[in-house]
């Protein structure tokens, strides 16, 4: 009997012994190795900006090109509109001082090389103003000049007009592309009887805000770039009619 209590000590002192050197091999406070590459396996991959992009492209449907077309027609629009827009273009300093000098010296072919030369809206003007050289009404050399300065003007004003198409039309492709987005949300939801699983209505949702953002985001800039062009038309148009009063005033009046 002492015998085989003596043994059975023995046998619960070894194993024992062994749980403890089994606890002391694993490590401490880590995951197994096949639950850590369960772990790696399943967390998230970050993604870089292109795709993330990329994906809003796709997710946006083809509205996205519309939009896309839209806002490359209006920086196409806004780049023109700012490099024929200078100053030097519309109403170039020094230029009145130049036709009045040659105009008074009776240089008349000299005058019409410089309009020739500069180009300018205030050369056309001036153009116009020679072809009447010869009248004595100033009011209505002044009304021909005036006339033409403002052809001149619309024609420019009418070349910013695909600023303000982008600036509208945009948001209206944005809106656009909303609503098919949530009809196809709602088509999706019918199909299914409920609800169910939200990630199933992710691609539609997307879309339907995808192309909201997109329309504002082309709207908005040109909306200011055609604010911009407009007061600049303003401001050469109030100096285009002071230099037109004094060059008739010089030429005309006083003889």
């Amino acid at each position: 009997m002492k015998t085989r209590m003596v043994l059975m000590a023995a046998m619960m002192a070894g194993a024992a012994v062994t749980m403890d050197l089994c606890a002391q091999d694993k490590p401490a406070g880590g995951p197994e190795p096949a639950a850590a590459a369960v772990q790696a396996a399943e967390a998230p991959k970050e993604i870089s900006g292109v795709d993330q992009w990329a994906l809003y492209w796709k997710q946006g449907g083809k509205t996205m090109w519309f939009i896309a077309l839209l806002s490359v027609l209006g920086i196409g629009c806004a780049l023109e509109r700012f490099w024929n827009m200078r100053r030097s273009r519309i109403v170039p300093d020094g230029f009145t001082a130049e036709v009045i000098s040659a105009w008074k010296a009776g240089r008349f072919d000299d005058v019409e090389e410089l309009c020739r030369a500069n180009g300018s809206m205030l050369a056309r003007v001036v153009e116009t103003v020679l072809q009447h050289r010869d009248s004595k009404d100033y009011a209505e050399v002044k009304m021909f000049a005036e006339d033409k300065a403002g052809r001149e003007l619309r024609l420019e004003n009418r070349k910013a007009a695909m600023l303000s198409t982008a600036a509208t039309l945009s948001p209206l492709l944005g809106l656009f592309g909303t609503v098919l987005g949530l009809l196809g949300a709602f088509g999706t939801v019918a199909a299914m009887g409920e609800m169910g699983d939200a990630s199933v209505l992710a691609d539609d949702i997307g879309k339907a805000l995808v192309t909201t953002v997109a329309g504002l985001a082309v709207s908005m800039p040109c909306l200011f770039l055609f604010g911009v062009i407009k007061n600049r038309l303003n401001l050469y148009a109030v100096l285009l009619e002071e230099e037109i009063a004094d060059l008739v005033n010089q030429l005309f009046v006083r003889k």
